[in-house]
């Protein structure tokens, strides 16, 4: 079981593994893009902000949207089968505000499906309707200005339905080979660390954009290192047996590993002793419970999915609507109580990747 405290230090290291794992990308590109696309606190005239949606899938609007993740102290991921990316961007300062990333749903995440109403065989053709959102924020100087809330709110706008209807209907997934409508009517994502501040109270007009189902049991994976997942594919692949990761053949890439692991060490090793942990599950057990968000795009979710109704009734969500609802709300409220963001300097960014990445990149990073 570990801490929050902990849990936040390993995210860091992973995040910093994957840093240095994609150095030249860093180097080479997310050095300019900073100093291109992000904002000193002191350059923004904050009543001039005016939010603007792009799709990220490629060139350069992809570029920032990556080096956005380098930014956090979550480690980098690129999602799994069907994606979208997005970015918002500053319209008037010609800065990024944050971005949002959206991949194919988790099938076994039990406080959504029990909200749904979802069981056995009926879950993989609903949740092929669904997305969950693998990456959501803002980058300072607009995080200390709520920015947050901005993006938790563009997840659920009209344009993000109607991109995922361009990109995906009429394809079949790779998996189970079944047909893509082209209906998107929920998001799902889970907090970092217990609960959160982010997706709480976020309303636009006199709807919640998003609230919680529950929580996770606590099981996950971030807190192996992974030279051990190194290891354990070296330990499987002298055995025989490969497991396979990428685009697909499946999610939780790690939790099959570690399974497949566990089980094939466990016909010689009394794991249990070993490792002293009461059952195998417990080697996966981090014992921080994750929030579960839903952000609903249609008002008869449950009526849809189940067959009842045969269309989605979707909310009506403009993005321009819900980005000028957050500034009037949020933005300007913010900017007269809380100064912080006066003092943000880019250049954090740069020295942060500096000692991170040592003094051999220092000079490509200057």
């Amino acid at each position: 079981m570990y801490s929050k405290e902990i849990y936040r230090r390993i995210h860091i290291k992973a995040r910093n593994q994957e840093i240095i794992k994609h150095s030249d990308f860093i180097m080479k590109k997310g050095r300019k893009i900073v100093e291109n696309y992000f904002a000193d606190g002191h350059e923004l005239d904050v009543r001039k902000i005016k939010p603007v949606l792009y799709t990220a899938e490629d060139g350069e609007m992809y570029e920032i949207f990556k080096t956005t993740r380098f930014v956090w102290s979550l480690p980098y991921t690129s999602g799994y089968g069907r994606r979208l990316r997005f970015v918002v961007m500053d319209d008037y300062h010609k800065k990024i505000i944050g971005i949002l990333g959206l991949h194919s749903p988790v099938l076994g995440l039990k406080p959504r499906n029990e909200w749904l109403g979802l069981r056995g065989k009926d879950k993989t053709t609903a949740l092929n309707q669904t997305m969950d959102i693998y990456t959501l924020g803002a980058v300072p100087p607009y995080s200390f200005l709520l920015g947050g809330k901005l993006m938790a709110m563009t997840a659920v706008t009209n344009e993000v339905r109607e991109a995922y209807k361009r990109k995906y209907k009429g394809k079949t997934t790779i998996i189970n080979g079944e047909y893509i409508n082209g209906e998107l009517v929920l998001l799902t994502t889970t907090s970092a660390f217990g609960r959160s501040s982010l997706y709480n109270r976020v309303k636009y007009k006199d709807r919640y954009v998003c609230f919680s189902v529950g929580y996770t049991t606590g099981l996950g994976v971030s807190h192996i290192p992974d030279a051990v997942f190194h290891e354990i594919k070296e330990y499987l692949l002298d055995k025989g047996i490969e497991v396979k990761s990428g685009y697909g053949n499946g999610p939780n890439y790690k939790f099959r590993l570690i399974n497949a692991f566990l089980k094939e060490a466990s016909k010689v090793l009394n794991l249990k002793e070993i490792l002293e942990v009461d059952t195998l599950k417990d080697v996966i057990r981090h014992g921080i419970p994750r929030q579960v968000y839903v952000f609903p795009l249609a008002e008869n979710i449950r009526e849809y999915l189940h067959g009842v109704d045969d269309k989605p009734k979707y909310f009506d969500y403009p993005f321009e609507q819900l980005a000028q609802y957050w500034y009037e709300r949020y933005l300007i409220p913010r900017s007269t109580r809380n100064t912080e963001w006066l003092e943000w300097k880019k250049e954090k960014i740069i020295e942060e990747w500096k000692e991170i990445l040592g003094a051999t990149t220092t000079g490509l990073l200057r």
